[in-house]
């Protein structure tokens, strides 16, 4: 599976989050939402070329486990859209499927100019379309922390 050439191609993958750090900023609740227009490197019969999701997760913080990075663990409603009728007929229109998966990341952030955010972040996605697609993004991005 591969994704686009970067920043700007419209094959690239978009991820947007919010995220809320609880006080002592040891833990942090995000709510998330991504997708990626896939190209090439689909399993066959699959109904989408995109994979679009949305959901939440729970990370714990560096100050809480001592590690280098955050890592968090959370679930995600991925979105497959099918022609109306799928696999048999095909009816015309297009209907679209949810199903919920689990989702993991290890991510990295460094404050700059108090606020705003760079950050890393490397997610596995285990996505319940038939067939069953796992799929790791390494992700980097800016932010605006509060």
């Amino acid at each position: 599976m591969t994704g686009g050439s970067g920043f700007g191609d419209p094959n690239w993958h978009r991820i947007q989050f919010l995220a809320v750090s609880l006080p002592g900023d040891y833990v942090e609740l995000r709510g998330l939402n991504g997708s990626l227009e896939r190209p090439r490197g689909i399993p066959e019969n699959v109904g989408d070329d995109d994979f679009d999701y949305q959901g939440f997760d729970v990370v714990t913080t560096r100050k809480t486990t001592g590690l280098p990075v955050d890592l968090g663990a959370g679930a995600v409603r991925y979105e497959e859209g099918y022609h109306l009728g799928y696999p048999h007929q095909d009816l015309g229109g297009r209907e679209f499927v949810h199903r919920w998966g689990p989702h993991v990341s290890a991510l990295r952030s460094w404050t700059v100019a108090r606020f705003f955010q760079l950050w890393a972040e490397a997610d596995l996605h285990s996505a319940p379309y038939r067939p069953q697609q796992l799929l790791l993004f390494l992700d980097v991005g800016i932010g605006v922390r509060f």
